[in-house]
């Protein structure tokens, strides 16, 4: 009887999941100077013939893009803190799994 194994390279894991982390933290930040910049725009619009109409349409979609990037930028952390954590609780499942087969063996 063959068992078929697979490998864990904790080390991949938590290194990906610290780029998540980065790249949500960095994404955040993006997202953070997009709206200052926007905010100091102001609306260039407002003295134009259009410019309650364009306002009426253009607040509404800034807001929720600017809310969708800051819901990305968490949930890409949160990726990367959940490798981390599967990383860590692999290595301690191998650790506690290794010292129980010890034991076993020990004990033959």
């Amino acid at each position: 009887m063959e068992f078929e194994t697979f490998d864990v390279d904790t080390g991949v894991l938590r290194k990906q999941g610290g780029k998540f982390v980065d790249l949500g933290g960095d994404f955040s930040t993006a997202s953070k100077r997009l709206k200052g910049n926007l905010e100091d725009l102001g609306e260039p619009w407002a003295d134009a013939d259009f410019g309650e109409i364009f306002g009426q349409v253009y607040t509404p979609i800034r807001d929720g893009i600017l809310t969708s990037m800051n819901s990305l930028a968490e949930r890409l952390q949160k990726v990367g803190y959940n490798l981390q954590d599967m990383a860590r609780n692999y290595d301690a499942s191998e650790a506690s799994n290794n010292g129980l087969l010890n034991g076993v063996s020990g004990e033959l």
